[in-house]
This record gives structure tokens, sequence and C-alpha cells, in this order.
């Protein structure tokens, strides 16, 4: 059974992130060739795991993690990606997260399911929190998932299409939002 939430009851108290990995936390456009261009097809996975150090963490995330520590806010990373790239890419850049859902083979974005599944994860419900993502799609798993949604527009390719929400600039601006 899926978990609904009315977006309108709002709460005060933020608990957790729920983050996009490609073109919102970071730049990953190195792997074009080698993962995005084949979609899921004849990937070969050591050599888009050779190139993580080529990715670019955006300018920011860095703060924005450490805030979320101290303020106690749980940070989930919710992605089309799979996992252990997204797992490998954090130890590579040092990051911590608290739970990471990624590609799933019955569900795709945008699915409440994936909503559902990082919740779970997170032990939160989705009034406590804000999804980030930089694509309609996102959106619309957030709208699905009963999750408040802020569009990340630093590099999105739908930002005429993000016209409609709560759109952020930078990562830091993150933190002026939730209170």
């Amino acid at each position: 059974m899926l978990m609904t939430c009315n977006i309108a009851n709002k709460t005060q108290h933020i608990k957790a992130l729920i983050l996009d990995f490609d073109m919102t936390i970071f730049d990953t456009r190195a792997d074009n060739d080698v993962r995005k261009a084949k979609k899921g097809k004849d990937i070969d996975w050591d050599e888009v795991h050779s190139v993580i150090p080529q990715y670019r963490l955006y300018d920011g995330w860095r703060e924005v993690f450490a805030w979320c520590k101290v303020n106690h806010i749980k940070i989930g990373i919710l992605s089309t990606a799979k996992t252990e790239l997204i797992n490998r890419t954090l130890t590579f850049f040092g990051i911590e997260c608290n739970a990471v859902v990624g590609w799933q083979l019955f569900h795709r974005k945008p699915s409440a399911k994936l909503v559902e599944m990082i919740l779970k994860k997170l032990n939160v419900r989705c009034d406590e929190v804000i999804s980030i993502g930089d694509s309609v799609v996102d959106k619309e798993m957030s709208d699905n998932g009963g999750v408040r949604f802020i569009g990340a527009i630093w590099d999105s390719e739908d930002i005429d299409k993000l016209q409609d929400c709560i759109c952020i600039s930078t990562p830091s601006e993150i933190m002026n939002v939730v209170i």
C-alpha cells in the first residue's frame, strides 16, 4: 500500500531531504558515453566506476551535508542510477548520507513506490521531507509520492518546465528553505 500525504499540511520541522543524484548533487556528464547513452544495455560497469573521479560535486553540497548533520536532518538519495554507483561516488567524495534507493527493476520514476521506499529507509513521513531534483520526472515522482518538491536549476535541462514550482539556483539555498 502506497503512503499518501496532503502536501498542504506542512510541518514546521523538516526531518529529511530526498535528493536526486545525477545533475543535482553531482555533474555526471563524464559518463554520458559510458552509462547514459547505453540506457542499461551492455554497460561496462568497471569503465563507469573508473569515471567517478571525473564527476563534479556541485559547489555548496559539502556545506549542505554538514549543515544537515548538525541540524539532525537526514539525507536520502533517490535516483535511477545504480545504488553501487551512488555509494562508490559518495565514498570517493567522502560524503555520507542516511539512505540510498537506486535503480529498481520494477519501479521507475515517477513511481510513488520509490518515494515510499526512501521514506521507509529514512523512517520519516512524507510531510517531514523535501525532495530536490533537476527534472520534471523528479517533480512528478514527488507529487505522486505526496512530498514537497524544490527544483534544482543549476544544471537542469528542464528549467522552463519547472516554472510552476519553487526552484533554487545553488545547493546552499537549501539551508534558507529548510527551517
